[in-house]
């Protein structure tokens, strides 16, 4: 009994407010079984005829993975111990931290069955799904980086997973903004991956030091592989009511995220792309199969409900740079014109008519300011142009 109580009072330093800490000591003692997983109860709930409108989800969850063994105990309070290290909370299905567009169809739907997550607990708020190609072109990062600020400016929630190219512009580009960002991952919160944006003061640190949040349905060390990150993509469809898929090749996880979608009455939109580029398979295939074109953020605003309020693109590309630009004046020109893709630098110079020098000077002060973004294809503002 008192190994039963040390664990549970463990577990109650990581459950939300609103979860019942036997009831996810229940849980995780379940999954730390060999070949139980979290899917598998809930698939048992599911062959036992247990749904959300039952009433207590949670205490049926509980009731499905059985009393805790006593050789369980240490093990599943040692993962809550791991949570509690890293700042993490966890809900179950059903309980009032546990998002409820995410929960809804479950257990028929692939809902996980807890959510754990660092930063801000998950909102009810609009959300847009911006997913698309890890090695992602410099259009379309710099598309996703436009649809993701202007949507977030609006007060949308941008939700993604996390990776490199799409999903990383996508983040970057709303996290300061009013609707914020939320980080979808592809292995438990105790792995480091992707390991630049895990790092310290990396992406992951500053999405939850902005207000974002961080979100992983896998116990704290389960590593990232094709199944998790494959997995991943269903949360990010179930926490957004619009997803938009800007790139990705035939294949891509960003079909899956679109399908997942489509599977719960979500909204999915497309971006139309360079005919030629690998990179557009996905989205072209969306479009052939009905999805709506996204060709500005006025799209995704409308299929949210709302106004097409002016967006950033609207705005006068011409216009001169704000003041405080480190950028030369016709630097700024070029790049404003061109994007959002980039520029070579040695066309950037050729263009604005600047000495190599002074261009370089000036654009690691603009990167350095956050003004530009840089990558094996040129340089690109990293905001539109206004």
């Amino acid at each position: 009994m008192a190994a039963h109580g040390d664990a549970a009072r463990t577990v109650a330093g990581v459950a939300a407010d609103g979860t019942d800490p036997r009831h996810l000591l229940a849980v995780l003692a379940w999954t730390v079984r060999p070949r139980h997983t979290t899917d598998g109860l809930r698939r048992r709930c599911r062959e036992d005829g247990i749904s959300l409108t039952d009433g207590d989800a949670p205490a049926a969850l509980a009731a499905a993975a059985g009393q805790p063994r006593a050789d369980l105990l240490a093990p599943a309070a040692e993962i809550a111990a791991t949570w509690r290290r890293l700042g993490v909370r966890v809900a179950l299905v059903g309980d009032p931290g546990y998002p409820p567009r995410l929960a809804a169809g479950w257990p028929h739907l692939d809902a996980p069955t807890l959510l754990a997550w660092r930063g801000t607990p998950p909102v009810d708020q609009p959300a847009v799904g911006v997913v698309g190609a890890r090695r992602a072109t410099g259009y379309g990062q710099g598309v996703a980086a436009w649809l993701a600020e202007s949507v977030a400016r609006a007060g949308a929630r941008v939700v993604s997973g996390g990776a490199h190219g799409v999903d990383a512009a996508a983040h970057e580009a709303s996290l300061e903004e009013p609707g914020g960002t939320t980080v979808v991952l592809g292995c438990g919160h105790a792995v480091g991956y992707p390991r630049d944006h895990a790092r310290e003061d990396g992406l992951f640190d500053r999405v939850v030091a902005h207000g974002g949040t961080l979100v992983s349905e896998l116990l704290p060390f389960q590593p990232v592989h094709p199944g998790t990150v494959r997995a991943r993509n269903r949360i990010v469809a179930g926490l957004a009511d619009v997803v938009v898929v800007v790139e990705g090749r035939e294949g891509s996880g960003a079909l899956l995220t679109a399908s997942a979608a489509a599977d719960r009455g979500r909204t999915v939109l497309a971006v139309p792309g360079d005919v030629r580029a690998p990179g557009s398979t996905a989205p072209h295939q969306l479009l052939a199969e009905g999805a709506a074109p996204c060709t500005s953020p006025a799209d995704v605003l409308r299929a949210l409900g709302g106004a097409p309020a002016a967006t950033p693109a609207d705005a006068d590309t011409d216009a001169a740079p704000e003041a405080v630009s480190p950028l030369p004046a016709d630097a700024h020109r070029v790049l404003a014109e061109s994007w959002p893709r980039p520029v070579r630098t040695d066309d950037l110079a050729r263009l604005a008519d600047l000495p190599p020098g002074r261009l370089l000077a000036a654009l690691t002060r603009a990167r350095v300011a956050g003004v530009v973004a840089e990558s094996a294809e040129g340089v690109r503002l990293r905001r539109p142009p206004r």
